[in-house]
């Protein structure tokens, strides 16, 4: 229900402002109907209805707050340690987003969070011998985060956090080798306010620019905050792709060199259902298109992951559908075209009505898929080898996993980590 919060306490702040539609975390069936309320209802009304779904979002809100876990497999046998209890860090905030990565050469690992008593932007961190907790907030004197959207990626040591603040701006965080900054990157680029959900950045290679994507509050359009090495600027991409715009709580994305590629349950032009879009730079203009999802809508919240598989030209994208069916949606070029594989009918992945966040990679030099997910209390690993895939109950059916919460993790070679929120 936070999400719902935080946005609607923007909404009440901002009563001449269109309503934000995102309000994912509700169900289904209450979201379209408030949403259809919403579009429909007169200017003079709207505060009114945002203090109504105030009230709903404040009656169901979690009396708990969550623990960071690292779930890592160390080549033999998968672990389970709560980072929170073991560092004595900040309790993160319940169902918010979480981010990880590695830095090299150093090969220290790195997760974000923001914790539930201050708001305050926090790292938990190894040094390749212990875990430590930094609340970066007041490191950088930098604004109060909304615990909902959090993205980032490491050069080598240099570390790049973006999050959405309490001003409803895009801000990065950011690590140059010395000590760490904050950057208020709406007003850098002129960029818009954003809504508090979705939010996306990576990097292009080898010319090392940054893209940061997330939803205009006020709107609903997709925008891009890209830092060509020198100044960042802002891209409407709705208005650029002639009308695609992202609908829910999580955006998966990455690049292929200079190629970028964003994905998202939303609305194009001529399609009533939610879709699953690919909103993707084609090396001259950004472009869409709408994925076969078999004539079955997008399930509202729902996680999304995907990766290219190394060695080949194929684009892996994994979702649900508003059946709660897990999906495998993958990408060929002989011929070109999307497929699609129903993974809880093939092959019994587990079902998922919740709003968590979906992780996956591929291992290396094997090039194996592992997909992550917490469709109950439990964090279940799909995992295929090559030749067929294989299901997995990674907490051992005692977990205690927040299903409506971020997720992030990465592979260091055949080494996976996973970092997920649970509810302790």
């Amino acid at each position: 229900m936070g999400r719902t919060i935080a946005q609607l306490q923007h909404i009440v702040s901002r009563p001449s402002a269109e309503p934000n539609h995102n309000i994912a975390t509700l169900k289904k069936e209450e979201v379209m109907s408030i949403t259809l309320a919403v579009r429909s209802a007169s200017s003079s009304t709207l505060k009114v209805l945002a203090a109504c779904l105030m009230f709903l979002a404040l009656t169901q809100l979690p009396a708990y707050a969550d623990h960071i876990h690292h779930l890592w497999y160390d080549n033999s046998d998968w672990q389970d340690v709560d980072l929170t209890a073991l560092t004595g860090a900040g309790i993160a905030y319940p169902e918010g987003a979480v981010a990880a990565f590695r830095t090299t050469p150093n090969n220290q690992l790195h997760v974000f969070y923001v914790a539930a008593t201050n708001n305050h932007l926090n790292q938990l961190y190894y040094n390749g011998t212990s875990w430590a907790d930094e609340d970066l907030t007041s490191f950088t004197g930098g604004p109060t985060a909304e615990p909902y959207t959090m993205s980032g990626f490491a050069i080598g040591n240099l570390q790049y956090v973006f999050y959405t603040g309490s001003d409803f701006h895009i801000h990065e965080t950011y690590y140059n080798n010395s000590d760490w900054q904050d950057v208020d990157v709406t007003v850098a680029a002129g960029g818009t306010t954003t809504s508090g959900a979705e939010l996306l950045a990576f990097t292009t290679t080898p010319n090392n620019q940054f893209h940061v994507f997330y939803q205009q509050d006020d709107t609903d359009d997709l925008h891009q905050l890209f830092f060509n090495g020198s100044s960042w600027v802002d891209n409407d991409l709705t208005s650029i792709t002639g009308g695609a715009y992202c609908y829910g709580d999580w955006l998966a994305g990455f690049s292929v060199g200079n190629l970028q590629h964003v994905f998202c349950g939303g609305y194009a032009s001529g399609y009533t259902d939610l879709s699953l879009l690919h909103i993707y730079y084609n090396n001259s203009t950004w472009v869409y298109e709408v994925i076969d999802t078999g004539g079955r809508p997008m399930e509202l919240g729902a996680g999304i992951a995907g990766f290219k598989v190394p060695k080949v030209n194929q684009l892996e994208l994994y979702s649900i559908t508003d059946d709660t069916d897990f999906n495998r949606f993958y990408h060929v070029v002989k011929p070109k075209q999307w497929v699609l594989r129903d993974l809880s009918a093939e092959i019994g992945a587990p079902t998922d009505a919740q709003y968590g966040q979906i992780v996956a990679f591929v291992t290396t030099p094997n090039d194996q898929y592992h997909i992550y997910y917490a469709p109950t209390t439990e964090v279940y690993q799909l995992y295929y080898n090559g030749s067929y895939w294989s299901i997995d109950d990674l907490t051992g059916g005692s977990g205690n996993a927040d299903p409506n919460g971020g997720m992030a993790g990465f592979a260091i070679g055949n080494l996976q980590h996973v970092f997920y929120m649970s509810n302790d």
